[in-house]
């Protein structure tokens, strides 16, 4: 009689040890999911932060005049030639020689202004008589400086779109994805932009400007280096926005496969019967 009591006894015991195993297991699995939860997390916020700085390049590349320099000596100016805006100022001889050149104003006007299309256009029908009819040629709002703007606000725009779902990345795996995505075609599109300025500067008509005297060579201005710097640090976004969508996707594709471990029973047929 005393020894189905001693079996049910063992039976129970090695039932708790069963389960203390199987506890000590969900607990360390447990830890390691919130470790690599935390990593990833990590990786996604160090994308959000390399995004925004490169936005901020990117946007403010954009809004600067600065992409094509040129200082015409004879009109005793320098020109800055934008993707929809374009300044001048005087060189520092003409004004007080206690004032430095970033202190001089600027006189600035729109590529898409219809008034001032319309002076151009009388300045460049008068060439043989008018000095400046050469570098008005550089205001006119060219097919090139559209595509280019066309691309460089559709990234700005997909960036910021990037932004909204890169924030609620590290709960869903899809998010992530869809992140990744956007920043990537961030990235594709910025590129795009560069690379249709940086040839359409370099042609002979849009890298010289002819003058009543000489000509000049423009030179490509800060603008264009702060936005490809902003596209190479989007590009870094995107590396790091890649491995965390990898890791959310693998932690998925592993939670769907692992079976569900079985837990034992309270007690066994055999030791039910006295």
């Amino acid at each position: 009689m005393k020894l189905p009591a001693l079996g049910g006894f063992f039976t129970l015991r090695m039932f708790e040890i069963d389960l203390d195993d199987l506890g000590e297991g969900i607990d360390q699995e447990g830890m390691s999911e919130r470790k690599t939860t935390g990593t990833q997390t990590v990786i996604i916020i160090s994308s959000l932060i390399l995004l925004i700085v490169a936005l901020g390049l990117q946007a403010g590349g954009v809004m600067s005049p600065s992409w094509q320099v040129v200082d015409i000596r004879e009109f005793r100016a320098t020109h800055y030639h934008g993707l929809w805006l374009d300044c001048t100022r005087p060189q520092l001889l003409l004004h007080s020689r206690n004032q430095r050149p970033d202190d001089l104003p600027l006189h600035c006007t729109y590529k898409f202004d219809v008034s001032a299309t319309e002076i151009i256009d009388e300045n460049i029908e008068d060439i043989d008589q008018n000095s400046a009819a050469g570098e008005s040629e550089h205001h006119q709002f060219y097919g090139w400086h559209k595509f280019t703007l066309g691309f460089m606000l559709t990234a700005i725009t997909l960036a910021s779109l990037s932004l909204l779902c890169g924030i609620c990345a590290p709960c869903n795996s899809a998010l992530a994805v869809v992140y990744a995505i956007l920043v990537a075609l961030t990235v594709f599109t910025a590129v795009c932009g560069d690379a249709i300025f940086f040839f359409a500067a370099h042609r002979v008509d849009s890298r010289f400007v002819q003058g009543l005297v000489g000509t000049y060579e423009q030179t490509i201005g800060m603008a264009f280096y702060l936005h490809i710097f902003g596209s190479l640090i989007s590009f870094l976004a995107l590396i790091m926005a890649s491995i965390s969508a990898y890791q959310l996707l693998q932690n998925s594709e592993s939670d769907r496969q692992s079976p569900m471990r079985e837990l034992a029973p309270l007690h066994e047929p055999r030791f039910a019967r006295v």
